[in-house]
């Protein structure tokens, strides 16, 4: 198990898209962070949950990037179909999807880290700079630890399973934008406040709490984005355990 979780990782590390997809992150945390809410922060200064507000809004932002690392991971593998290389190397294909799936695991979570750490201070850096102070802040350290960590390591889950299901590069790609974009939000028109239980809408609940759609508390909205993200890959997994490699 070790062996293959270590083959995922470097699978990981040696494909371009991944420092990519980074990067892209970074520099949007340094153009948001930094320039809109630092170096234009204005009146803002004055709220005491701006920086807080940082770290929710760069995870939510970007959630969906992250997401895409684990999803190039494994359709890679079936669009040069160096899945079967994959599979044959391994003694059962449990093995393979349980390596696939701590490698994005430990990917999300660093990732997560990174930018929850990197936004506020960037913004923190551009109001300085701009010679602006901020009012005493309210930042509820482990509060935000545990969601934006969730939250991204949600969101890869998620997209690692629609590509396990899907299995078209392109067509995971597309599933995974449209449907908290798109479905989602024409389901939520009709679904009002019951909308919060959709698997997208959940996850951005935990992060954004929106007291008109839901009263519930960040640890409930978490349990139940966890309950599709448990149930989805239980399917996915007898899927891959039954499905042709091909």
């Amino acid at each position: 198990m070790i062996a293959a979780t270590k083959a995922e990782i470097r699978k990981l590390l040696t494909v371009r898209s991944t420092y990519i997809i980074f990067t892209l992150s970074v520099l949007l945390a340094v153009f948001f962070a930094f320039y809109a809410d630092g170096l234009r922060a204005g009146q803002t200064v004055h709220d005491p949950s701006k920086l807080a507000g940082e770290v929710t809004s760069a995870i939510s932002a970007v959630a969906l990037l992250g997401a895409l690392v684990g999803v190039l991971l494994m359709t890679h593998e079936y669009r040069y179909n160096t899945i079967m290389y994959t599979l044959t190397s391994s003694r059962n294909r449990t093995r393979v999807l349980l390596a696939k799936i701590i490698a994005v695991s430990l990917f999300a979570v660093v990732f997560s880290l990174v930018l929850a750490v990197l936004s506020p201070s960037l913004a923190y850096l551009g109001i300085h700079v701009k010679g602006l102070h901020l009012v005493h802040q309210v930042f509820p350290v482990w509060s935000l630890l545990w969601r934006s960590i969730f939250v991204g390591w949600g969101f890869a889950m998620l997209g690692l399973l629609l590509s396990v299901i899907i299995r078209s590069q392109v067509g995971t790609i597309a599933t995974l934008f449209l449907v908290p974009s798109t479905v989602e939000q024409l389901l939520g028109l009709l679904l009002k406040k019951n909308a919060v239980y959709l698997p997208f809408t959940a996850l951005d609940s935990v992060l954004q709490h929106n007291k008109e759609l839901t009263a519930v508390s960040y640890g409930r909205v978490a349990l139940i984005a966890l309950i599709y993200i448990v149930v989805g890959w239980l399917i996915a997994w007898q899927l891959f355990l039954r499905r042709d490699a091909n």
